[in-house]
């Protein structure tokens, strides 16, 4: 007997979500049935949710941050990226990104995150094929092997769930080559935010400042070892702002490296003045295009003799030096996920990450969606 599967289904730019239910497909050689447990809600899900990213194929379901159980194997997958055996029942994350590893950027420049032909779970990579099993907010996931690739994973689904925005943060951080006993400014609590915030120690930063909201956020950006705390909705003065991290950096000369995170476009400038000059300037929180922001030249660049850093997604490589970090226990990566949710509220969630950061009450860290609790 066939079994069915639930899928949150996006008919259109700022359109609805409607709850679709389809045939599970079985693998078949080369592709894995995962089972979904849980899949964050990144900020580039509103963002495309939103109209910012182009050539998006309408329905769609989306979700990249995924882990779940093995379901089923098809023939000839036996092991994850890192050939480690698998079986029907591990818990996994999987790799969103499908690079084709021939292209120009794949082979020659070995830069695969740039790759041209890329594919994606939870961004529709077939758009000849019904969309319920390509993305995360979704009760299975069919993944195609070679192209799609996955790690198999001991921590729990929640904070396994943080692996693939945690690689994000770790790019930053390989991209800023920071210097040792370095202060790192980082724009924005969110999730991303926090985990630049855990890369940028990692990779040596000895002093950090993190500029966002809300509270509850900075309470744990706190906790991942930040030193001190900007909270926006208590300080909207940029310019105030921009004294208070000054004031905080030797000589009140600002911080040798700012990492935005935020996606919101005015946060660039205010960013880049608080960085001393010769600083590094680290922009990675627009991953679409959310619009443009106006900067002087000679003000944000020349006269600061700043180095500007483009970050694009993540790689195999980031995933696989950040799990053992993941799990480490040395972040309170525990604390992270705030609210856990159905399918059937997605379109809730989106608008949370919207608006206020406000959800059933309480302040946003980090939404999942979990096939778990749609099953029960």
């Amino acid at each position: 007997m066939s079994r069915t599967g639930r899928a949150a289904i996006l008919d259109g730019e700022k359109g609805n979500f409607t709850v679709g239910e389809a045939v599970v497909p079985d693998p078949g050689p080369g592709e894995l049935l995962v089972r979904q447990s849980m899949c964050g809600v990144c900020g580039t899900d509103v963002h495309i949710y939103n109209g910012h990213m182009r050539r998006k194929a309408f329905p769609l379901v989306l979700g990249h941050e995924i882990v779940g159980v093995i379901e089923k194997l098809g023939p000839g997958v036996d092991s994850d990226a890192m050939d480690k055996p698998v079986k029907e029942g591990d818990l996994i994350a999987v790799i969103p990104g499908q690079q084709c590893g021939s292209c120009y950027f794949c082979a020659v420049v070995r830069e695969p995150g740039l790759c041209p032909n890329v594919l994606a779970y939870g961004f529709r990579p077939y758009a000849d094929i019904k969309p319920h099993f390509q993305g995360g907010y979704a009760e299975y996931v069919l993944l195609n092997i070679p192209r799609s690739k996955f790690l198999k994973v001991s921590s729990p689904p929640e904070i396994a769930v943080l692996l693939e925005p945690f690689t994000v943060g770790l790019h930053f951080a390989e991209k800023a080559q920071m210097k040792l006993g370095s202060t790192a400014v980082i724009q924005g609590a969110g999730a991303i935010g926090l985990f630049s915030l855990a890369a940028a120690i990692e990779a040596g930063a000895h002093r950090t400042i993190v500029v966002g909201a809300p509270a509850s956020r900075l309470e744990l950006a706190t906790a991942f070892g930040a030193d001190v705390t900007i909270n926006i909705e208590e300080v909207p003065d940029e310019q105030e702002r921009i004294e208070m991290v000054k004031a905080e950096t030797p000589g009140g000369h600002g911080a040798d490296v700012v990492f935005e995170c935020t996606g919101v476009p005015p946060a660039i400038p205010e960013g880049v003045e608080m960085l001393r000059r010769g600083g590094t300037y680290v922009e990675g929180g627009h991953f679409t295009d959310a619009g443009d922001v106006r900067m002087n030249p000679f003000n944000h660049f020349v006269f600061r003799h700043i180095t500007l850093v483009g970050v694009w997604a993540s790689n195999i490589s980031h995933f696989v030096r950040g799990l053992p970090i993941l799990e480490s226990g040395r972040y309170p990566f525990e604390e992270m996920v705030s609210h856990t949710l159905p399918l059937s509220r997605v379109g809730e969630a989106i608008d949370a990450l919207s608006t206020n950061y406000r959800l059933d009450g309480e302040e946003v860290r980090k939404i999942a969606i979990s096939g778990e609790v749609e099953r029960q």
